[in-house]
């Protein structure tokens, strides 16, 4: 049976990680569709479209044979959306998202768009796998970036889905260290961790007018082992299950029972 397999990311169409992604569901044996924002989406989250229209079009060259591309002037969760709703005419059996440049770990994920446009094949019950690929400390974003070990990495998970080995209807977040294959310690399934937040600051220019914003990360310097945040430290490939549902169920009866006692005061 063909598994057909719905690309998107959030680095837009254009992005070398989109195309080693493709490159992986292609060589897993996928049939693959690609519908990806027109430009780059970073940090939208699983946000969507309301209030302007979204057009949509077949990408030419796209530098991976086999495979069929479009793009879409939206989020990712649009790609997605548009994907399974108006391009691709055939059952998706696998969403995947990436592989991005950057982790995605933590609370990251909640403003990730990598992690939004799996989010939303999550919905529909479709498996669903984000990955990301951290950032080398040199040259930040403008780096040239070896993407061989996250392709490697990317191929044998996506391998795992289409033999059955994952469950039909997992949310996988994946994150792969920036090293050779050969330094790879393994492999963890992880909980999320707590990365920090980012806070932004106004900066000064050199006149009284001119003035900017700037992000600047504060870090949570505990790593408690078994996070995804302490596996990529260590080498390891991180797998976090996740799930939609973002209810504190712990939290439920002693809230309930807090609020009664004031309602009756």
């Amino acid at each position: 049976m063909t598994t057909n397999v719905l690309v998107t990311n959030d680095d837009g169409i254009d992005a070398p990680g989109l195309h080693a992604l493709a490159r992986a569901c292609s060589d897993a044996g996928g049939h693959v569709y690609i519908v990806a924002p027109h430009q780059n989406q970073s940090a939208v989250g699983a946000s969507i479209t309301l209030r302007r229209e979204l057009h949509w079009a077949q990408q030419p060259d796209f530098p991976v044979a086999g495979v069929e591309a479009w793009h879409v002037t939206g989020t990712p969760a649009d790609c997605v959306m548009v994907g399974l709703r108006q391009i691709v005419k055939h059952r998706i059996n696998l969403v995947v998202s990436g592989i991005n440049h950057g982790a995605n770990v933590g609370n990251d994920i909640l403003a990730s768009g990598t992690v939004g446009g799996a989010l939303h094949g999550h919905f529909r019950s479709i498996t669903s796998i984000a990955f990301s690929r951290i950032m080398d400390d040199a040259g930040g974003e403008d780096a040239v970036v070896d993407w061989s070990t996250a392709e490697l990495v990317t191929r044998a998970m996506i391998g795992k889905v289409l033999d059955g080995t994952v469950k039909d209807g997992q949310f996988l977040n994946v994150n792969i260290p920036a090293v050779p294959a050969e330094e790879i310690a393994g492999t963890l399934v992880t909980r999320m961790g707590r990365r920090g937040f980012i806070d932004l600051e106004q900066v000064r220019g050199d006149s009284a007018v001119a003035e900017r914003t700037q992000q600047t990360l504060h870090t949570n310097p505990h790593t408690p082992p078994g996070t995804d945040i302490w596996a990529l430290a260590n080498n390891y490939v991180s797998v976090t299950p996740l799930h939609s549902n973002l209810t504190e169920h712990t939290a439920i009866d002693p809230l309930s029972d807090l609020l009664n006692r004031a309602a009756g005061d």
